[in-house]
């Protein structure tokens, strides 16, 4: 049976800490907006209808990609995928704090699903990756708990 090879211990937790960092901000993205709903329509002066999209339109993207994203970082690498997710999410975060208007609001949370989507459809993979096997169960059980804890 052939032996893994030895993964440095400083860096596996460097990656599990990148990637836990980008898990969870992903995922409190998610539910975090809800707070605010009542101000935006109130600031943005537009309806909770319409306000709602800000929250769908940031789910339905990440959801509807998380597939395709996975497949990609198969075909091109998961660490780039993961590290332009992580810049995508990181504009789409700070053009949301500066969207004039909730359309604009709207269509930048898409921008920081799209990252969004690219940081949390490969994180587990990287995990994997970087842990050797007799160590990955403890090391998905970290990510499964930095998934708990973002979408409290």
């Amino acid at each position: 049976m052939m032996q893994q090879p030895a993964v440095d211990f400083s860096k596996k937790w460097s990656v599990m800490a990148a990637v836990s960092m980008g898990i969870f901000l992903a995922t409190i993205d998610g539910s975090i907006v809800n707070v605010a709903l009542p101000t935006l329509v109130r600031e943005l002066d537009t309806t909770f209808a319409v306000v709602q999209w800000v929250v769908l339109a940031y789910l339905l993207t990440l959801a509807t990609l998380l597939l395709s994203v996975g497949r990609l970082g198969d075909m091109i690498g998961k660490k780039p995928i993961y590290t332009t997710g992580f810049v995508a999410f990181t504009l789409g975060s700070v053009l949301c704090g500066v969207a004039p208007t909730v359309g604009w609001l709207i269509a930048f949370r898409v921008v920081q699903a799209v990252g969004g989507a690219m940081v949390f459809g490969l994180g587990m993979a990287i995990i994997t990756e970087a842990f050797p096997p007799q160590e990955r169960g403890r090391a998905l059980g970290i990510s499964g708990t930095v998934v708990s804890v973002g979408i409290v």
